[in-house]
C-alpha cells in the first residue's frame, strides 16, 4: 500500500469519536440483555429491527457525574495540520500547476535524464523504520512499478521532492537511491508518526511532462481567474490578490475538518473529565458490532476488486492486518479491543451529552428540530428517490430525534468553547 497523505480506503468514521457518531444510526445489529431497568426504543428500516436504548426515556445524569463549571468556559484545542499557512497556498498552487502539465514527448520511457518537476517515475520502493522493513510500505515484489507524479503531493512531504535530480539508470534493486524522509507528526500510524525513515527506491523509467511557470498568464489565460479591480500599482498586487482567493478556497474546503476536530476536541475532553458509574451494553455492542462487521466489509470489497484486489491482499493477507493499519495501531496491537474502547467512547459521549441536557433543560427536541434533521436526511438520499415520509419510516423517529438532539447539544456546548489550534494561535 502506498503510503498517501491521505487514506482512500474508506469508513474514515473509525477514526474519531465525533465522526463515529454521525454515522446513520439506522443500521442494524444484535443487542444483549441490561444489567440494569432501562426503557427501550425499536427502529425499523428495510433490513433489520433494532432495540436501543432509549436515552431519554431514562435518567442518565445519574450515571455520570461532573463538575457543571466543566463545560461553562471551555478552552481547547485542534491540531496545527488544520491552519492555512502561506505554504499550503503555495502548495495548493504549485499543485494546480501540476494539473496543467503538458507531455513533452508522449509516452516515451527515459531512463538516462534527471527526474524534473512534473514528470511521471515508474518507481518500486521499500520503507525502513530503524533499519527494518516496516507494513504496507513497499511495492518491492510487484509485477509492475508504481506510476508516482512529481508535484502531484501523492506521497508524504518530502518523498517526491527528494526523487528530483535522480537519473533512473543509476538506480537498481542492487543499487537503490536511499531517500530520507519524516513522517508528519499527526500521521495516522502511531508507529509511524513523526518518524524518521529511509525508502529504497528504483526508479524503472520518466516520462516527462512541462509544468506551466506561475506567472500572470497562467492565472489569468490558463485559470480564466478575472481580477477584481481594473488598474493595480503593481504585478505583487495581481498575485496577492489571486492568493488570497486561494486561501479562502482552502480555508472554506477545510471548514467541514475544521468542524470535526473542534467537535473531537469537545467530546474528548469531557469524555475524559466526566465519570461514567454505567454504560448501557446494548449501545456499546451495538457500535461495537456494526463497526466492526463494516470494517470487513471494507476488506471483503477491496479483496474481491478486479482490478487491484491481488495487490490488496498481498499488503494485507487478513483481515486483522489491514484492520491494525487502517486504525493506526501498533503492529502487536488488538483491533477489536480498539474497536471496542471506541465504542464505549461513543456511547460515552451520548451519556454526557444527554446528562448536560438534563441539567440545562435541553433535552427536548423541537418540532422544528426534528423536522430539519428529516429535511437533511432527505436531501442526502434524494437521488435513491427517497421522501421525508421514507425517511421517517426507514430511521425511526427515535434515531431522527435522538440525531437531533445530539446537534443541538454540541452547538450549544461550542458555544462555550474558545478554540485555539495547538500553537495558541488563532483560528483561520
Amino acid at each position: 500500500m502506498n503510503f498517501k497523505k491521505l487514506l482512500i480506503l474508506g469508513l474514515a468514521a473509525l477514526m474519531s469519536v465525533s465522526t463515529l457518531v454521525a454515522c446513520n444510526d439506522a443500521e442494524g445489529s444484535d443487542t444483549t440483555s441490561e444489567t440494569k431497568a432501562e426503557t427501550q426504543s425499536s427502529n425499523t428500516n428495510s433490513n433489520t429491527t433494532t432495540t436501543r436504548f432509549n436515552y431519554m426515556a431514562n435518567h442518565v445524569a445519574a450515571y455520570v457525574s461532573f463538575d457543571s463549571a466543566l463545560y461553562t468556559d471551555m478552552k481547547l484545542t485542534v491540531p496545527n495540520s488544520l491552519k492555512i499557512k502561506d505554504e499550503d497556498v503555495q502548495s495548493y498552487i504549485d499543485y494546480i500547476r501540476f494539473e496543467y502539465r503538458t507531455a513533452v514527448n508522449g509516452e516515451t520511457k527515459l531512463t538516462d535524464i534527471e527526474v524534473r518537476n512534473g514528470d511521471d517515475a515508474f518507481i518500486y520502493y521499500k520503507g525502513f523504520l530503524d533499519g527494518k522493513a516496516f507494513d504496507g510500505g513497499s511495492n518491492w515484489d510487484e509485477a509492475s512499478p508504481y506510476q508516482l507524479g512529481i508535484g502531484s503531493q501523492t506521497f508524504i512531504p518530502g518523498f517526491e521532492e527528494g526523487l528530483l535530480g535522480v537519473i533512473p539508470n543509476t538506480t537498481s534493486k542492487d543499487n537503490p537511491y536511499k531517500l530520507t524522509v519524516t513522517f508528519p507528526e499527526e500521521y495516522q500510524n502511531e508507529e509511524l508518526a513523526g518518524k524518521e525513515v529511509v525508502f529504497h527506491v528504483v526508479i524503472t523509467h520518466i516520462v516527462q511532462y512541462d509544468v506551466p511557470i506561475y506567472d500572470l498568464s497562467f492565472i489569468t489565460d490558463t485559470l480564466k481567474y478575472k481580477f477584481e479591480k481594473s488598474f493595480y500599482a503593481s504585478d505583487e498586487a495581481r498575485f496577492e490578490e489571486f492568493e488570497a482567493v486561494v486561501r479562502e478556497e482552502l480555508v472554506a474546503s477545510n471548514a467541514e475538518s475544521l468542524l470535526n476536530a473542534k467537535s473531537d476536541a469537545l467530546w474528548t475532553y469531557l469524555i475524559e473529565k466526566a465519570t461514567f458509574t454505567w454504560l448501557p451494553e446494548t449501545e456499546v455492542n451495538y457500535y461495537y458490532t456494526n463497526y466492526v462487521e463494516e470494517l470487513k466489509s471494507i476488506y471483503n470489497y477491496y479483496s474481491a476488486s478486479s482490478i487491484n484486489g491481488e495487490e490488496f491482499k498481498a499488503a494485507y493477507p487478513t483481515v486483522d492486518k489491514f484492520a491494525i493499519a487502517y486504525l493506526g495501531l501498533k503492529s502487536d496491537a488488538n483491533w477489536l479491543d480498539d474497536m471496542k474502547r471506541r465504542a464505549e467512547d461513543i456511547v460515552k459521549k451520548d451519556m454526557v451529552g444527554h446528562a448536560i441536557g438534563e441539567i440545562e433543560g435541553l433535552e427536548t427536541v423541537s418540532e422544528k428540530e426534528f423536522n430539519d434533521q428529516v429535511k437533511y436526511w432527505a436531501d442526502q438520499y434524494k437521488d435513491y428517490g427517497m421522501s421525508e415520509a421514507d425517511v421517517i419510516a426507514s430511521m425511526g423517529k427515535d434515531v431522527l430525534n435522538e440525531m437531533a438532539f445530539s446537534e443541538k447539544i454540541e452547538n450549544w456546548l461550542m458555544d462555550r468553547v474558545t478554540y485555539t489550534y495547538a500553537d495558541g494561535s488563532a483560528l483561520n
